[in-house]
């Protein structure tokens, strides 16, 4: 008799080999995902900031505050009431919204800003606002938009 010694792979590596494929291109899909999500919002940052550069109006945010409501509880340790931002104009043209939306709730207009200049906003919600965490969206009547993160 000729016995022929057969080499073959051993189920239990075969299941391993396909494990590692199997989270090998999982891997890579899930970064290439991430990636494109980050492109996307880099992308959406970057219109947004030509947009106000070619209506000259440019503003960002210096800090934002809350002043204190006695019907508030605290929110981590800080304060709750009415909200403060505090804006620098550094365009060319006048920024004057008439809508701000905070979080999604709009607000009546908020002020005008000159160019190089700074001005205080005050946002009285119905209900209790901290600091950290908002959204802001301040909108003039020609359509521009600007977004700010507290």
């Amino acid at each position: 008799m000729n016995f022929r010694k057969r080499t073959a792979v051993s189920e239990l590596l075969a299941t391993m080999m396909m494990i590692g494929v199997t989270l090998s291109v999982g891997g890579y899909v899930t970064v290439a995902a991430i990636n494109q999500f980050g492109l996307a919002q880099d992308t959406a940052s970057a219109a947004a900031e030509i947009q106000q550069q070619s209506d000259g109006k440019l503003v960002s945010l210096i800090y934002a505050a809350v002043m204190p409501s006695g019907s508030c509880p605290a929110y981590d340790g800080q304060s709750e009431g009415t909200l403060v931002l505090e804006l620098y104009d550094y365009g060319t043209v006048a920024f004057n919204p008439s809508e701000a939306f905070i979080n999604g709730t709009l607000f009546a207009g908020a002020g005008t800003l000159t160019p190089g200049s700074i001005g205080a906003f005050t946002f009285s919600s119905p209900s209790c606002v901290h600091a950290s965490g908002q959204t802001v969206v301040l909108v003039d009547p020609y359509g521009t938009e600007i977004q700010l993160g507290t």
